[in-house]
C-alpha cells in the first residue's frame, strides 16, 4: 500500500503542474503576463497548508519545493514557460521555493511560523505587485536601483499583517504568553522593509526567511514593545511622508529606527526620537526663504531620505538593541548621545545659516561664505547647545539624572563639532568650476559635473553624520 507521504508528494506534483498549466495556458491566450505569474505564485504558495496537512515526516515534506527549486532554475534558464518570465538576474521562483524548502524544514513543529512567512510572500508580495503597479504614484529607489512604490509597500504590510496574524491565531507553535497582535504587526513591518530593500528577485528569498525568523525567535517579552514600536514608526513615517519631510524611501529609514528604538529604548529612547524628529522637521521648513541660496550646495535638503534616516538615527538604533540585549544602562546613555549629537548638528546647520556675521572655517579660523563644509559661526555653536540641551532635557522626565545631563550635552556638542572637523578635512567636498562655488553636489544646481576639491571621494555627508553621532554616543557611553 502507498505510503502516505508518497501520496502527499504525489498529489504535490500535481497540483503545482496545475496551477503552471493554468498559468501558462492563461499567458499564452492573451492574459497579461504578470497576473499570470501571480496566479501561479499565489497558488503555489497556498500549497503551504496542504504540504503541513498531508505529510507525515518533513523529510518528503520538503522534496515538493525542493525539486520545483531545480525545476524552476531549468525553466528560467531556458526561458520554458511564458508565464514566469523574468530578467535573467532574477531568480525569484528559485528563490521561493527554496525559502519555502527552509520555513518547512525549520518550523516543520511550529505551523504558524511556517505559514506566516510564506504566505509574507505568497499574499504581502503580489498585493504589493498588483497595487503598485496599478496605483502607485510614490516611487522610490532601493539600494540595488530598482524601483518600488510606498502604495505597494503599504499594501504588502496591511495584507501581511493580516495572513500572519490569522495563522498565529488559528494555528498551533507559539506560545500561550506570545502578544499575537502585535508580533504580526512587527513581522508585517519586517517584511514590508525587507521588501523594499530586495532586488533581482532576492526579496522572495528574505521577506519569508525574515518574516518566519521574527515569529520564531521574537522573544515573549519584547513582542509587544518591539510591535508597538514598528507601528508607532510607520505611523509616524506616512504622516510625515505626507507632510513632505521624508520620502517614500525615508518612511523606510524611519521604521528601520523607529521600530528598536521607540521598542527596545524605554521612554528615554521614544522622547528623545520624537524631539529629534520633530524639531529637525520643523526648523527645515522655517526662514526657508533666507537659507535657500546656501542650502542648494548641500547635498541633500529638506525632504529626507533612507540615507538621511540612517545616518541621523542608526546608531541610536543599534545602541537600543544593544541595551535590549545586553541590559547594560550605558548604552541607554549611548543611544541618547547619538540622538543629542544629531540633534545637536541638525539645529546648528539650520540655524547657524541665518547669522549675520560670517562663518570660520573650523580648522583655520578664517571667514569663509555660509554653507561651506567645516564652518562653524557663533550662532551655530549657540544653536548646537541648545540642539543637544534639548534632548537632555525631554529625557529628564523619563529617569536621567540630572548629573548626566551636562554630560549628554557636551557629548552632543562635541559629535556635532567633529561633523564640522570632518566636513572640513575628509568630507568630499567639490567645486564647481562654472558657478565657481564649493559645493557637496556631483552635479551642481547649474547642470554642470564637479570635480573634487578635497576630501576622500567615497566620504559623503551621511557617512560624516554617522561617525558625528558614534562620536556622541560614544562619548555618553563613558560618562
Amino acid at each position: 500500500m502507498m505510503s502516505q507521504d508518497l501520496q502527499a508528494l504525489l498529489l504535490s506534483y500535481g497540483y503545482v503542474g496545475a496551477c503552471v498549466l493554468v498559468g501558462e495556458v492563461a499567458a499564452r491566450r492573451g492574459v497579461p503576463r504578470e497576473l499570470a505569474r501571480k496566479f501561479i505564485h499565489v497558488g503555489v504558495g497556498l500549497w503551504i497548508f496542504g504540504i503541513l496537512a498531508l505529510f507525515e515526516h518533513r523529510e518528503w515534506a520538503v522534496l515538493p519545493s525542493l525539486t520545483a527549486a531545480v525545476g524552476n532554475w531549468i525553466i528560467h534558464r531556458k526561458r520554458l514557460l511564458q508565464a514566469v518570465e523574468a530578467p535573467p538576474e532574477n531568480l525569484g521562483t528559485v528563490w521561493f521555493a527554496l525559502s519555502f524548502s527552509a520555513l518547512v524544514w525549520g518550523a516543520w513543529d511550529r505551523p504558524a511560523v511556517a505559514v506566516g512567512g510564506v504566505l509574507a510572500m505568497t499574499i504581502g508580495d503580489a498585493l504589493a505587485s498588483l497595487v503598485g503597479r496599478r496605483f502607485g504614484r510614490h516611487r522610490y529607489e532601493t539600494l540595488g536601483g530598482e524601483f518600488k512604490s510606498l502604495e505597494g509597500s503599504l499594501a504588502l504590510c496591511a495584507s501581511t499583517f493580516l495572513c500572519v496574524l490569522a495563522a498565529l491565531t488559528w494555528l498551533p507553535g507559539l506560545p500561550p504568553d506570545m502578544p499575537r497582535v502585535t508580533l504580526a504587526l512587527l513581522a508585517a513591518v519586517v517584511a514590508t522593509c525587507v521588501e523594499a530593500l530586495g532586488t533581482r528577485g532576492l526579496d522572495n528569498l528574505w521577506v519569508p526567511l525574515a518574516t518566519g525568523g521574527v515569529l520564531a525567535w521574537t522573544p515573549a517579552e519584547d513582542a509587544w514593545g518591539l510591535g508597538t514600536g514598528a507601528g508607532i514608526a510607520l505611523l509616524i513615517g506616512v504622516a510625515a511622508w505626507a507632510r513632505g519631510s521624508l520620502s517614500p524611501s525615508g518612511v523606510l529609514g524611519a521604521i528601520l529606527i523607529g521600530t528598536p528604538v521607540f521598542g527596545l529604548g524605554g521612554p528615554a529612547g521614544a522622547v528623545a526620537l520624537l524631539g529629534f524628529f520633530f524639531s529637525s522637521s520643523a526648523l527645515s521648513k522655517m526662514f526657508r526663504a533666507r537659507k535657500a541660496d546656501v542650502e542648494a550646495e548641500y547635498a541633500k535638503t529638506g525632504t529626507r531620505d533612507l540615507g538621511q534616516a540612517l545616518a541621523n538615527g542608526g546608531v541610536a538604533a543599534v545602541a537600543s538593541v544593544l541595551l535590549a540585549t545586553t541590559g547594560d544602562s550605558r548604552y541607554l546613555l549611548a543611544m541618547l548621545g547619538a540622538l543629542a549629537a544629531a540633534n545637536a548638528d541638525t539645529w546648528a546647520t539650520e540655524l547657524g545659516v541665518l547669522s549675520r556675521s560670517p562663518p570660520r572655517q573650523i580648522t583655520t579660523l578664517r571667514p569663509v561664505p555660509p554653507g561651506t563644509s567645516g564652518a562653524v559661526s557663533g550662532m551655530g555653536l549657540l544653536a548646537s547647545t541648545a540642539g543637544a540641551a534639548f534632548i537632555a532635557l525631554l529625557a529628564l522626565p523619563t529617569g536621567l539624572s540630572w548629573t548626566l545631563a551636562p554630560w549628554l550635552v557636551l557629548a552632543g556638542v562635541v559629535g556635532s563639532l567633529s561633523d564640522s572637523l570632518m566636513g572640513a578635512t575628509v568630507q568630499d567636498v567639490r567645486w564647481c568650476e562654472t558657478c565657481a562655488r564649493e559645493t557637496e553636489r556631483r552635479v551642481h544646481r547649474c547642470g554642470r559635473p564637479t570635480r573634487s576639491l578635497r576630501g576622500l571621494g567615497w566620504l559623503g555627508n551621511d557617512t560624516v553624520n554617522v561617525l558625528a553621532t558614534v562620536t556622541g554616543a560614544a562619548l555618553a557611553f563613558w560618562a
